[in-house]
């Protein structure tokens, strides 16, 4: 379990509707939680049924959620991405590649798993990754 003091608020009202937190900081670590393609006030799917807009939208979240603790994807070094659709996720893999290098940054190693379901009815993505700080 986290202690108070490592955690870093990035999105109050959906931490405490779901009882997560979205960003842990351990020593020079930060674990992300798995982040879905959605909307970060109302929480609703972003581009249904396109993988390469829920890739977009997940990466756009995940560098909002890197800016609370002063980093970019150029710190990000591991992600395991859960998808329902393995298939879909390889087609769309120049996105991945597309946003790293936009970031100057090296893709960081990755893990994919396909899984039946997500959280977020309608989802095909969720990304877990590990940041280091400098």
């Amino acid at each position: 379990m986290a202690r108070k003091e490592q955690v870093i608020s990035v999105n109050p009202t959906l931490e405490q509707k779901f009882g997560i937190s979205y960003l842990v900081r351990s020593g020079k670590t930060l674990y992300m939680a798995g982040l879905l393609s959605a909307d970060d006030e109302t929480f609703q799917l972003v581009g249904p049924g396109d993988m390469a807009a829920q890739i977009r939208n997940i990466y756009a979240r995940m560098q909002r959620v890197l800016d609370k603790a002063n980093c970019t994807l150029k710190n990000v070094v591991s992600e395991i991405s859960f998808t329902t659709d393995v298939a879909a996720l390889a087609g769309a893999g120049w996105v991945r590649r597309e946003i790293y290098q936009q970031a100057g940054a090296a893709p960081p190693v990755g893990t994919a798993v396909q899984v039946s379901a997500l959280f977020l009815p309608g989802a095909m993505l969720e990304i877990h990754a590990t940041a280091e700080l400098e």
